[in-house]
């Protein structure tokens, strides 16, 4: 089955070819229709570790052609299978109206508790848990029903890794528990589910999928950019559920003003409600973040090792990436490791495939001159030399400030790199900073789209 072998190849660029072949080409297929497919598995235990670590990404995106979503039966050769797991009351409402349009799997740390800040005055934090009534004091969700409209749409932006993602599936499983009709979905599900709606002509299901909840949550909403008809049905479900007083949160990368090929009318219903930023992680926020997933997987690490993959892995995705895959390999090593047996050594054996993935796409100076000059149209021998003029002037204190915040370079070797003294490069970071806090569209604007060509990397 073609559909299977390519989730498999997808599959086993995270888990790595040894766990693979262990525990997903060892399933044998005993047969599949359009809608089906039945493995066989070695034995209950490799049922149990299917179901917890590969059926949520199945259920997910394992879709045929036709947009029907390919159920998968798992039994052991004896037909002893293992009893299954009592659903908690959000994955029991994670299941709206039609089946064929289902929202995104919550991921289970993904709560309030568990929400990484060092700061008590996160403003998403605080207004998304009022919403729903956590009590961070007490750690605790108070009786009163969760009021819904107060502030609508709520517009979340902020940074690939910040931590958006997780404040909304924290704020969709808080509503589904307290029975609350709510989609949580990612705008790329999205909008697969208008092209599937169109095709399979359930468009009637999919608009009362979408239009009968009392919440609705999209998750990356700028992903939307030049797709026409899923903006049109967006547009619609936005009015549909306005005028029915419903909430909606949505986030993006960036501002409503600096969205790019979303139309006009949709922006300007974004910015209705309440906008805000979220910042990226501080190195000490990754680090607590990265201690909290190794003991939610109960496979705690060295503080050296964290080190380490803190040093090697800068985003903080492909940190908790890494920390899970050497977690999943650890076990299936010729030699099982437990987790204070695993040395730095052993992490960069285990890990050499994406360490090398980070290091082709690891940002570097050179990388941010390149970028930057071809997006200006100009030479990186303008940037770096003499010329004075406003076309190459512009772009250099860009340049200059990526460096700084992006590779945490000091002023002394910038200057060296630009062939400028290191008080040139400070107010040259400054007036960038100062564009920034003052909304200077002229830099915010490039800003922004150098910034993605940088995560496209």
């Amino acid at each position: 089955m073609d559909l299977w072998k390519e989730f498999v190849l997808k599959e086993e660029k995270l888990l790595g070819h040894a766990t693979s072949n262990a525990w997903l080409r060892s399933l044998k297929i005993l047969k599949f229709d359009a809608c089906n497919l039945y493995l066989q598995a070695k034995d209950p235990f490799h049922i149990l570790w299917f179901n917890e670590h590969i059926n949520p990404k199945l259920n997910k995106s394992f879709y045929n052609k036709n947009g029907h979503l390919v159920k998968v039966h798992i039994s052991a050769p004896t037909g002893l299978n293992l009893p299954k797991k009592p659903q908690s009351p959000s994955k029991q409402n994670i299941k709206p109206i039609h089946e064929t349009y289902t929202s995104d799997p919550l991921e289970s740390y993904a709560t309030f508790p568990l929400f990484i800040s060092e700061t008590n005055q996160n403003i998403p934090f605080k207004l998304l848990s009022d919403l729903v009534g956590y009590k961070q004091e007490k750690s605790t969700f108070g009786k009163n029903e969760i009021q819904l409209g107060e502030y609508n749409p709520i517009y979340l932006y902020g940074p690939k890794g910040s931590g958006k993602t997780h404040l909304l599936m924290a704020t969709a499983k808080a509503c589904m528990e307290k029975g609350i009709p709510t989609v949580y979905i990612k705008a790329e599900t999205f909008s697969e589910h208008v092209i599937r709606a169109f095709r399979t002509t359930t468009l009637k299901n999919f608009r009362e999928t979408y239009r009968q909840n009392h919440v609705l949550i999209i998750d990356d909403i700028h992903i939307l950019s030049r797709k026409t008809a899923t903006q049109e049905e967006l547009f619609h479900t936005f009015n549909n559920l306005q005028t029915a007083g419903m909430q909606m949160i949505f986030s993006a990368n960036c501002a409503p003003r600096d969205l790019r090929e979303i139309e006009e009318r949709l922006i300007s219903r974004f910015e209705w409600g309440l906008t805000l930023p979220f910042k990226d992680h501080t190195l000490s926020e990754k680090k607590a973040i990265a201690k909290l997933r190794c003991k939610l997987l109960k496979f705690p690490l060295s503080t050296e090792l964290i080190d380490y993959l803190l040093n090697t892995f800068s985003h903080i995705s492909e940190l908790l990436t890494s920390i899970e895959a050497l977690v999943l390999r650890s076990h299936h090593t010729k030699h099982p490791q437990k987790s204070h047996q695993i040395t730095v050594e052993f992490a960069k054996n285990q890990l050499k495939d994406l360490i090398a993935i980070e290091s082709k796409n690891q940002l570097n100076s050179d990388k941010i001159l390149k970028i930057i000059a071809t997006f200006f149209g100009i030479r990186i021998e303008d940037i770096v030399g003499k010329a004075q003029s406003k076309d190459c002037v512009a772009p250099r204190q860009i340049a200059m400030y990526f460096c700084r915040t992006k590779l945490k370079l000091p002023y002394l070797k910038i200057g060296d790199l630009f062939m400028r003294d290191h008080s040139t490069v400070m107010s040259s970071v400054k007036r960038i900073i100062k564009g920034i806090e003052t909304n200077d569209r002229t830099i915010t604007a490039p800003l922004l789209d150098i910034q993605k060509l940088f995560d496209h990397l």
